[in-house]
């Protein structure tokens, strides 16, 4: 240790990043970057200058995309055709688009729906503009919905679309929630973790 610093390894925003990056860069430091957002979502869309010289010290990584198998699985156990996934700001939406590309071509029906940062007021503008068998087709929908979010953020969502679900849409003892969890630590960058309840 007494030779200075061996490595640097960051999993930080994108501008840091490009400042560690140029650091690393003078002074022939190694760097690591991880590649994530800051609402801890497994994939961002950092992009780093990438110098063409040979001394360039930063390795960017980014955690592997299991996602795509996770959705295709829960999908195909389900034997889903209809289905809508849900995402917010800080999932980079291009991360399941070799899924997206599968499922079109089996000929299945996905809608992508953006949520916004107030989620309060988006369901209930969502809801509020739909007539009733707009609402029933729309519910039917939501049975089968994925989210690709924060945990924070897929929790509120829940909980918001719970409240106005049971207030507008009526829930029926039938309808359950199911909840899959993948979560990638920045230790391993591979472990997947299932989970339903």
């Amino acid at each position: 240790m007494n030779q200075g610093i061996l490595a640097l390894v960051s999993s930080i925003g994108c501008a840091s990043a490009g400042s560690l990056q140029a650091l690393a860069d003078a002074m022939h430091i190694p760097h690591l970057f991880m590649q994530r957002s800051t609402a801890r979502t497994p994939r961002s869309s950092c992009g780093l200058n990438r110098s063409k010289r040979i001394d360039d010290y930063t390795l960017s990584v980014r955690p592997p995309v299991y996602l795509n198998d996770v959705i295709l699985r829960v999908v195909t156990e389900y034997a889903w055709q209809k289905f809508i996934i849900f995402y917010d700001n800080n999932y980079d939406i291009r991360g399941i688009q070799e899924f997206l590309d599968r499922v079109s071509q089996q000929g299945m029906d996905v809608a992508l729906q953006k949520v916004e940062n107030n989620i309060n007021k988006m369901i209930t503008g969502l809801f509020a503009t739909m007539r009733i068998e707009e609402l029933n087709r729309y519910r039917d929908t939501l049975r089968r919905a994925i989210l690709v979010m924060s945990p924070t953020t897929a929790k509120s969502f829940i909980t918001e679309l719970k409240k106005e679900w049971t207030n507008g849409l009526g829930q029926t003892s039938n309808d359950k929630w199911a909840t899959v969890r993948h979560m990638i630590p920045v230790v391993s960058l591979s472990e997947s973790i299932f989970g339903a309840y």
